[in-house]
């Protein structure tokens, strides 16, 4: 009796081998995603507590300053490793096999989620890095040195408005239930609508968590920076009357996308 799919069946052993392996790495890198998700919205979660307690957060930076409380470096340090790994593996995938023959578009595509993942991964690398350290030395950061450059605005504010870019899709795509296309939808109506519910919530969910950090980083850009740079201005936010309600709705946004993205590794049609 074969463990093998009727689809593998009918492929060459070793295309069926191949078709496994890849659909254990995505479902696998579906599930790691979720994780990291999830990660990311208990720390933006945790920003306007860690700002409250840090005299100076303004001039740290609300991101270190959580790095450098207990088990805040920990966090970075998982979120830096599995986004290098996830960007890695993005960048491979349209030079593979089972990629070769689709569309440019679809490639270019990987190949910039790929750069997207790696970029993050090593900013929570380096974020990790500085908490460790006295938060009073060198409080410098990658924004606040881009800041000071005399096109450091325009910079920010492009970087701004691909946010918001994202964010629109995936506020369409969640609406639209573009998603579907994605997943196999359970077909027991019991499990068809729970499925729709979360998918929506989701992807909506993200769009608004990324509307408001696009929001966020589009007024910033033409704000005074400080030493800390975009990363002290996110602990002004945070200190400010909306800031907590703001920066919890991003949590959140994250963590529901996450959990989705988590069951996606089981529902994902590959």
């Amino acid at each position: 009796m074969t463990s093998r799919t009727e689809g593998d069946a009918a492929r060459p052993h070793g295309v069926a081998v191949s078709t496994r392996t890849y659909r254990v790495v995505s479902r696998t890198g579906f599930a790691v995603n979720g994780v990291l998700h999830v990660l990311l919205g208990v720390i933006v979660l945790s920003i306007p507590i860690a700002v409250l307690v840090t005299p100076g957060a303004e001039s740290v930076g609300a991101l270190r300053v959580v790095a450098a409380n207990p088990g805040g470096a920990v966090l970075f340090w998982v979120i830096a490793i599995g986004y290098v790994l996830l960007g890695a593996w993005m960048l491979a995938n349209p030079f593979l096999g089972r990629h070769r023959d689709h569309p440019t578009r679809d490639r270019a595509v990987m190949i910039g989620r790929g750069v997207a993942y790696l970029l993050l991964g090593l900013s929570s690398g380096s974020i990790a890095a500085a908490g460790r350290s006295n938060p009073q030395e060198d409080p410098g950061s990658l924004s606040s040195s881009v800041m000071q450059l005399p096109v450091g605005p325009v910079v920010l504010a492009i970087f701004a408005l691909l946010i918001l870019t994202v964010a629109a899709y995936f506020a369409l795509k969640g609406w639209r239930r573009g998603f579907l296309d994605d997943i196999r939808v359970p077909a027991e109506s019991s499990g068809r609508r729970p499925t729709l519910i979360a998918g929506r919530v989701a992807y909506v969910g993200k769009a608004i968590a990324l509307g408001i950090l696009g929001a966020f980083t589009l007024v910033a850009a033409f704000l005074p920076a400080g030493p800390a740079g975009l990363d002290g201005q996110l602990a002004g936010l945070a200190l400010s009357p909306a800031g907590p309600l703001l920066l919890a709705i991003v949590g959140l946004g994250l963590i529901s996308h996450g959990f989705y993205t988590a069951a996606r590794a089981r529902l994902a049609r590959l």
